[in-house]
């Protein structure tokens, strides 16, 4: 049975794995400094990718899986306290010009930002389950409209797709090409 709960101080670095995995990196020389990072901005309170807005999917007592979601009217300001301290390693895997990039989420949206199934847990429901989580939350914030962006050749598309979510446009990311998705919750 898959259980979602807040996450808490202790899945920190758990949050900043799933981080990591979400954005695909392969640059194993730095790991290290990725993680220390990462696990440094999530256990703050106030920041975009805060423990405070993750949930974590768990079977039989094991964490399968993290969501990080956050209500787009705080979405700037979370984000350009976050940012800054991951500058360094952003500039270095995504170059520059990401701070200057187009806000993934505004004020009527609630949005995932980042969801990570570890592996053993893969095409078992965990993240269907971490997205009808994100779908209740914005529900009970009385927000109409839940969104995520994807990069335009990951499988995950179909998943999205098959739980309500319909292409809206092009958005850039990283100085990447996304397309961002939006669902409608009846509020």
């Amino acid at each position: 049975m898959i259980r979602i709960r807040k996450a808490t101080i202790e899945d920190v670095a758990y949050i900043a794995e799933g981080i990591y995995h979400a954005f695909l990196l392969e640059d194993k020389a730095l790991y290290n400094q990725w993680i220390k990072i990462l696990k440094e901005v999530c256990a703050q309170e106030d920041t975009h990718y805060s423990y405070r807005n993750t949930w974590i999917a768990e079977v039989d007592g094991e964490r399968a899986g993290m969501m990080i979601a956050v209500d787009g009217e705080h979405y700037r300001e979370q984000r350009d306290k976050m940012y800054p301290q991951l500058k360094g390693v952003f500039d270095v895997a995504f170059g520059k010009g990401w701070d200057e990039m187009e806000d993934e989420a505004k004020a009527g949206e609630f949005y995932i930002d980042s969801l990570a199934v570890s592996l053993p847990y893969r095409n078992q429901g965990v993240g269907t389950a971490l997205i009808e989580k994100a779908k209740e939350l914005a529900k009970e914030k009385g927000i109409g409209v839940v969104t995520l962006a994807v990069e335009p050749e990951n499988k995950a598309k179909r998943l999205y797709q098959r739980l309500g979510f319909a292409y809206q446009r092009e958005i850039e990311i990283f100085n990447e090409e996304y397309e961002l998705y939006a669902a409608e919750i009846v509020v």
